[in-house]
């Protein structure tokens, strides 16, 4: 759902309680979710900012999407897309040192 965002225009992104950056993970382990160190659990809320629109457009044609769609439909799991109107992202409060990048030498 991240990529499927970041694809239509997010000009942010927040789960659950983290603000999302270029270099976060977003990592999946079974049904839980860890992000920057932390574990959730089901059911995750995802916010971003941008065209609601264009948002939602990018979410329908991802494929990754409607393959969950189909789970969604056969097993009852949970999915909704709401417009919130005006919503405000809180800052990224992580880390930003990459950890195992190294210059070349030229």
């Amino acid at each position: 759902m991240v990529n499927a965002l970041w694809q239509g225009g997010a000009k942010g992104i927040k789960v659950m309680d983290q603000r999302l950056i270029s270099t976060s993970a977003v990592r999946c382990v079974g049904n839980t979710l860890i992000l920057q160190g932390r574990v959730y659990s089901p059911p995750y809320k995802i916010t971003a900012i941008g065209d609601p629109d264009r948002l939602k457009q990018s979410l329908a044609d991802s494929k990754a999407i409607q393959t969950y769609m189909v789970y969604v439909n056969v097993y009852g799991l949970g999915w909704k897309v709401a417009d919130d109107g005006t919503v405000t992202l809180p800052g990224y409060s992580g880390t930003v040192d990459l950890h195992y990048a190294k210059p070349v030498d030229r």
